[in-house]
């Protein structure tokens, strides 16, 4: 690739609108894997919507939060997926800290009004990095709750069969969840100290990024195979999932026609709120059959038992559960837990570990 020198900055371009540019690749070269150097100016519309964007990111984690400490339990979570979901948005961060870091120098050039300004190009940087802390604080509560029984942990081909307490598990886990994310900051953080520029990081950036897409569909395996074996939604929430993914389309539809977002950026995303779409219409399709099923077999009065067995009625015994022959201890077949539960959401799943 050969670099060409844009235009000043504050210059008009071609189309008469005015831009903050640096250098950047030629046309010809310059495809979906390179460095953003100029600002972008959306309306009036797309800036409201990222604020919303960086507000909704921010409070994504409350649900699943509140749902912990009101049950008092951690039942039904999996660390390991909470874990790789930590991961995967500690290093999502960093493919678009990297891809917009010249846009993130720029934006300091001048004063504190241009800043703020130039924080429209920067928009899913915030909403990436209020999401990854929203969901982080997830982990920690978690773990007050969890149940102290054995957990074993057997990797033949390295020679390791012990036995750890849950509760070290889960503190094990946070150790590997630093460590991993500190190995993979430190060269962005190096080369930003030395060099100062996105472009000697572009390809690490960009492979970041695609590796994130690897971790979103292994960190979806356990609740997808938790959706196809219990066959109803149990903990899961519609609304909160529903409300995820149609917010997380919305974003993306953003980040590829407002704020020129590379493919290793968007396209993570687009895995996440696939599988999310997929896991919500497989539950709701074994709902409805389970909701048939138990219909026919106890008829109208199904409905006071669910309610029973939802909570309304056992206000005093947060974890009674509906039994079912066929499926063990849980909550009954098309069950809905309507109290923005995020049971089965970006940072948890319905397996155990």
């Amino acid at each position: 690739a050969r670099l060409r020198q844009s235009a000043p900055l504050g210059a008009r371009g071609e189309d008469g609108a005015r831009g903050f540019a640096m250098p950047d690749l030629d046309p010809e070269v310059s495809s979906g894997y390179t460095c953003l150097n100029e600002l972008e100016n959306p309306g009036a519309g797309a800036t409201a919507l990222g604020v919303f964007s960086i507000l909704f990111s921010t409070c994504v984690g409350i649900p699943q939060a509140y749902k912990i400490w009101r049950l008092k339990s951690s039942r039904g979570i999996s660390f390991l997926t909470l874990g790789l979901g930590n991961i995967g948005s500690f290093l999502y961060v960093l493919n678009l800290v990297i891809l917009h870091y010249n846009q993130i120098t720029l934006s300091l050039s001048r004063d504190f009004t241009f800043w703020v300004s130039a924080q429209r190009s920067l928009t899913f940087v915030w909403v990436e990095l209020f999401n990854a802390l929203s969901m982080l604080c997830i982990y920690p509560l978690a773990s007050l709750y969890v149940v102290d029984e054995p957990c074993p942990m057997k990797i033949p081909s390295l020679g390791i069969n012990t036995v750890y307490s849950m509760r070290d598990a889960v503190y094990y886990g946070f150790l590997v969840q630093v460590g991993v994310v500190f190995v993979a900051w430190l060269p962005a953080v190096f080369v930003f100290s030395v060099d100062g520029r996105c472009e000697p990081l572009m390809l690490y950036g960009n492979f970041v990024g695609f590796l994130v897409g690897v971790i979103i569909v292994v960190k979806f395996l356990p609740q997808l195979r938790e959706s196809w074996y219990t066959r109803g939604s149990y903990s899961l929430s519609y609304l909160t999932y529903g409300v995820d993914a149609a917010a997380g389309i919305v974003a993306w539809a953003q980040k590829v026609f407002v704020t020129n977002e590379r493919v290793s950026s968007w396209l993570p995303p687009l895995f996440l709120h696939a599988l999310e779409i997929f896991v919500l219409c497989l539950n709701f399709y074994h709902d409805r059959a389970g909701h048939q099923d138990m219909f026919q077999r106890h008829g109208p009065g199904h409905d006071a038992h669910r309610r029973r067995a939802s909570g309304d009625e056992r206000d005093d015994d947060p974890e009674a559960r509906y039994h079912h022959p066929g499926r063990g201890t849980a909550a009954p077949p098309g069950y809905v837990d309507d109290d923005w539960g995020y049971g089965a959401g970006r940072g948890t799943g319905g397996g155990r570990d």
